[in-house]
């Protein structure tokens, strides 16, 4: 058995990505591997993530890359004996340094997969589920992800974003929860510019696999931001060097993807020696087994999921504007307020949900000029310009929905004063009201 750890992979366009390093297997124990069934009618198939044979998560995928998939949840990690994951575990929890030194680190784990190639990628991931559903408390049942697809076809922009790891599923039963141990993460994970990684298997599109860092990924929720997952990336798709049909091990290819990422391979390089596990059978007869892996109520991580993390939607929505690697100032933000048309609107709006999780100060300071912004125009002062009232109420939902995760006697005083002015007709009435929930 061998794990080779390659080069290093220039991820600096890829702001979802903070570093990530290619890896071969040979000889591999194949105890982590990935099962597919065959094609059914409706061209869906059943696949599995197994650990040492049983399931950790289970998914009926579409062959249409951008379709939505169903996800369920396994058997419970827990339950499997699986002695590399556990030599592991206290590496992981000490202080992270590099991708290099990680990658080096996990060789015993690695050791568990198939033969081939693979990327480890110090990638951010969202407790989420995508539905804006904390990862721990998802469905046990076959349940839609839109999340679950290689391409996310966005509807209001006729638009394709290629998928890469954003999202959690567990694999760990929620009966395993310890308060404890969450609340230590939580001091160590607090203001931590290194904090300590998860681990994690990207399972399809925007959907990884929590393999280890259940309470890691609870403390992120609970503080309001990403928690950073070691993820292993398997090959998903490949460029191939001239007319390649049909398909057969010798076809000569260019590249490699992993995921959203692409990596060149040497000349003369076949398909075979990239992509041996599709020459696997698949399985007949596949199913589902549906396992009580969830089911405990978390309900501050379950507001937080809701109210701070972008879904699917939104997250496809700051792509398709290009506002994933903007410098956002208040000069911009002014910009758009001023100028408020269809695109800015949706633009403060995705904005907002966006700076929840990277500056709260300055999400604060668009929150309440959005929300002044009304006022302004209803008295004459402020725009030129009405956006549709559909996208004028979206935009506000966002903003008084973020506004209640600040708690402070000035906030709550906006929230009084709103009340005072306004009837139970108003539509911001039941948001503004929970407040004090």
């Amino acid at each position: 058995m061998s794990v080779k750890i390659m080069h290093e992979i220039d991820v600096s366009e890829k702001n979802w990505c903070n570093s990530a390093i290619m890896f071969r297997v040979w000889n591999g124990k194949g105890i982590i591997t990935y099962q597919c069934g065959r094609e059914d009618e409706g061209y869906y198939y059943y696949s599995k993530l197994l650990l040492d044979g049983k399931p950790i998560l289970q998914a009926h995928l579409p062959v249409c890359p951008t379709c939505t998939g169903l996800l369920a949840t396994g058997y419970g990690i827990e339950k499997i004996g699986c002695p590399e994951l556990k030599a592991v575990r206290e590496s992981l929890n000490g202080e992270y340094k590099d991708i290099r030194t990680s990658a080096e680190m996990l060789k015993p784990l690695l050791n568990l997969l198939d033969d081939g190639y693979y990327l480890l990628a110090d990638v951010p991931h969202d407790p989420t589920d995508s539905n804006s559903n904390f990862f721990w408390s998802v469905p046990n049942n076959l349940t839609e992800n839109p999340a679950c697809c290689e391409e996310y076809y966005h509807y209001g922009f006729c638009n394709c974003t290629d998928s890469f790891p954003k999202y959690l599923y567990p694999t760990q039963s929620a009966e395993m929860y310890n308060e404890k141990r969450v609340q230590e993460y939580v001091e160590i994970m607090k203001n931590n510019p290194v904090p300590p990684r998860a681990l994690a298997y990207h399972e399809h599109g925007f959907i990884s696999a929590l393999l280890d860092g259940h309470h890691k990924a609870t403390a992120s929720a609970l503080l309001g931001q990403a928690v950073n997952c070691l993820t292993i990336i398997s090959v998903s798709g490949c460029r191939f060097d001239g007319y390649a049909k049909p398909i057969i091990s010798d076809s000569r290819i260019k590249s490699i993807n992993f995921s959203d990422i692409t990596v060149h391979v040497p000349a003369g390089s076949i398909y075979g020696d990239y992509f041996g596990y599709t020459m696997k059978p698949h399985e007949d007869n596949m199913t589902i087994t549906e396992y009580n892996l969830t089911g405990r109520k978390f309900p501050q991580a379950e507001f937080n999921a809701e109210n701070l993390y972008l879904d699917i939607e939104s997250l496809m929505g700051l792509y398709n504007f290009g506002l994933e690697n903007t410098e956002f100032t208040d000069e911009l933000i002014d910009e758009w307020i001023n100028n408020c048309n269809y695109d800015n609107c949706y633009r403060l709006k995705y904005t907002i949900r966006y700076l929840m999780l990277k500056d709260k100060d300055m999400a604060y300071r668009t929150i309440l000029k959005v929300l002044k912004g009304s006022s302004d125009y209803y008295y004459g002062n402020g725009y030129n310009y009405l956006p549709d009232v559909e996208d004028w109420t979206a935009l506000h939902t966002v903003a008084w929905t973020a506004l209640k995760n600040f708690r402070d006697e000035k906030t709550e005083q906006i929230f009084i004063d709103y009340i005072v002015s306004h009837d139970k007709y108003n539509r911001y009435w039941d948001i503004v009201t929970s407040y004090w929930d």
